[in-house]
C-alpha cells in the first residue's frame, strides 16, 4: 500500500462536508440510512423478537422488524451452514479451523461458516476490502463466490480503486446475488449504522446467533491484530459471536487484506467484543 497516497487522500477527503472517505474501503455514509420498508405482517411477525433491547433506535428497531419478515426469503437457499447456540461446532470448517482462539465447548456460540479469501497482493487492489468482505459474506450462501473475480464484485458495489467502496452500496449487491440464488426477490440485508455497543451487539446477536448468517462492518485498524498500529478505514465480514463460560463476549471476523495493504495477520481473527467495538465505533456502518 502506498502510504503517501493514502495520507494525501485522507487529508483531501476530510474537507468534504459530512463525509469522510477512508482508504481500504469506505465505511462512512454520505447520506443517513434509508428508512426500511414497512414490515409485511405474518404469523409471529407482529411482535418484536425476544431479547430485543429497549434502547435501540427507532431506525434499528424498524430494520429488525423488516428483517424478521424478510428472513423467510432466505428459505431454500443452500448455505455452508453454521452452529447456533447449543449446537456442535464443526471444527473442520475453514472458518473454525483457522481460528487460533476458538469458542469453548461450553460457550453460547453462534457461527456462520464462510470461505476464506485474500485480496490480490498488488497496488491496484489496495482499496478492495469492501469487495473482499462481500465475497466472504456471500460465500456463506454460495461457496464458489469466494473463488470469483474480485474486479467484477468491485463493479457490482461501485468500488473506486483509488478510494474504495461505500458500505451502503454493498447492501443491494448482496441482496441481488441472493435473489439470483433464490430465484425470487430477497431483501434480507439492510444498511445500518450502530450508534452504540448495545446496538452493534444486537446486530451480531440477530444475524449470527439467532439466524446463523454473517454480516459486514466498517472499522478502523489501529488496534486490531495484524495491523501493528497502522490506522486506516477497513471493511470486514463478521461470522462469529459468542460468550464464554465467564460471560465475556467474543467476535470472529475475516480480514481479507493482503500484505500490500500493510496487514500481516491471520485471515480468521478472534477479538473481544469490547476491543472490536472500539475499532468499529470509529467507522461504524454495517450490512446486516
Amino acid at each position: 500500500m502506498n502510504r503517501r497516497h493514502l495520507k494525501a487522500f485522507a487529508l483531501a477527503s476530510a474537507i468534504a462536508v459530512n463525509s469522510v472517505l477512508l482508504p481500504l474501503g469506505v465505511a462512512k455514509a454520505d447520506t443517513p440510512p434509508a428508512q426500511p420498508a414497512t414490515p409485511v405482517k405474518g404469523a409471529g411477525q407482529s411482535q418484536a423478537p425476544a431479547g430485543m433491547p429497549e434502547k435501540l433506535s427507532d431506525t434499528l428497531r424498524a430494520q429488525t422488524m423488516a428483517k424478521m419478515a424478510a428472513r423467510e426469503q432466505l428459505a431454500g437457499i443452500k448455505t455452508m451452514g453454521g452452529a447456533l447456540p447449543g449446537a456442535a461446532i464443526d471444527g473442520k470448517q475453514p472458518s473454525v479451523a483457522g481460528l487460533k482462539n476458538k469458542p469453548a465447548s461450553d460457550a453460547s456460540a453462534g457461527i456462520a461458516y464462510v470461505q476464506p479469501y485474500v485480496e490480490p497482493n498488488d497496488y491496484a487492489h489496495r482499496n478492495y476490502c469492501g469487495a473482499g468482505a462481500t465475497m466472504v459474506l456471500v460465500s456463506h450462501f454460495d461457496a464458489n463466490y469466494a473463488k470469483g473475480d474480485i474486479d467484477k464484485v468491485g463493479e457490482a458495489i461501485n468500488l473506486d480503486p483509488d478510494s474504495g467502496a461505500w458500505i451502503k452500496d454493498i447492501t443491494p449487491a448482496v441482496n441481488e446475488h441472493l435473489s439470483k440464488l433464490a430465484g425470487r426477490e430477497v431483501k434480507y440485508y439492510t444498511y445500518g449504522q450502530a450508534a452504540s455497543k448495545d446496538e452493534f451487539r444486537w446486530m451480531l446477536d440477530w444475524d449470527i446467533r439467532q439466524n446463523g448468517v454473517p454480516l459486514i462492518t466498517g472499522m478502523q485498524t489501529a488496534t486490531m491484530p495484524g495491523w501493528n498500529g497502522y490506522d486506516v478505514g477497513h471493511i470486514v465480514a463478521v461470522n462469529g459471536y459468542w460468550k464464554d463460560a465467564s460471560g465475556k463476549e467474543w467476535v470472529s471476523y475475516v480480514d481479507t487484506a493482503p500484505p500490500a495493504s500493510d496487514y500481516h495477520g491471520d485471515i480468521f481473527v478472534t477479538v473481544s467484543l469490547d476491543a472490536f467495538w472500539q475499532a468499529v465505533s470509529q467507522n461504524s456502518a454495517q450490512v446486516w
